[in-house]
């Protein structure tokens, strides 16, 4: 709000934040039962906010926590869906050994099942952060460079996806190709890192042409949680582009 935003950018932000408490408690609610122990969150310590007009601030905090985390973290629930359907699939022949491996199969359809959900929902967080930095480079061409030169060039892109899955299961390197491949369709399909815009331009960079990685699509299963995921994040832009188009 500090930063003038659109009402709609600031009212998706918003309910953003509630799906984040919600996804909050149900982890919670995961732990505990595999765990078989109550569980909850500990006292938060102190904090302090300051608000004030800064776009390249902005533009820096929404590429890396929402375009670049966001998408990743979508990318996370799904391949734990995969896995969870995996055991589902062939219980002790499932390729690998899995955390999931010996889970009670009523609370793993269960699991399943919100992870599902917090996989659509973290798409959706990211579409909107995807959304909120084509806005922001229609208004401020130096705040866009600085988050596309900080946070989203190709080589930082890749080391972020790296470093998320560091530590995912190696025993199922299949799974891993198609989070990758769905990583990079997603970012490369995002008109504001191939276009340039003026500032003040009313549609911004993200009505002129479309960019598509088809090679990376044709990756991915047609009907897929993961194929979904990149169809809601890859058509952000169309849709902040339309918004914007009506508001003109």
């Amino acid at each position: 709000m500090s930063n003038q935003a659109p009402s709609h950018l600031v009212e998706d932000s918003l309910k953003a934040a509630l799906d984040e408490v919600r996804h909050t408690k149900t982890s919670f609610d995961i732990a505990s039962k595999l765990l078989g122990k109550e569980l909850g969150p500990g006292p938060l310590p102190p904090s302090s906010h300051e608000f004030h007009h800064d776009l390249t601030a902005l533009a820096l905090s929404v590429a890396k926590e929402g375009c670049v985390d966001e998408t990743l973290s979508a990318l996370a629930a799904a391949a734990d869906v995969a896995l969870i359907d995996e055991v589902l699939k062939h219980g002790g022949a499932a390729k690998g050994t899995t955390k999931y491996s010996g889970v009670d199969t009523e609370l793993l359809i269960w699991i399943r099942n919100e992870l599902h959900t917090i996989s659509v929902d973290e798409s959706n967080h990211s579409a909107l952060a995807w959304r909120t930095l084509n806005w922001v480079c229609a208004v401020d061409t130096d705040a866009c460079d600085a988050a596309k030169r900080s946070v989203l060039d190709k080589e930082k892109l890749n080391k972020a996806f790296q470093l998320r899955f560091s530590r995912f299961p190696h025993g199922n390197p299949e799974l891993m190709e198609r989070m990758l491949a769905a990583w990079v369709s997603i970012y490369t399909t995002q008109n504001v890192l191939h276009s340039s815009v003026e500032p003040n331009d009313v549609l911004g960079p993200t009505c002129g042409y479309d960019v598509v990685d088809e090679e990376n699509r044709n990756d991915l299963p047609e009907e897929s949680l993961l194929s979904l995921l990149v169809e809601n994040v890859s058509r952000s832009a169309q849709v902040e582009c339309r918004i914007r188009a009506v508001m003109a």
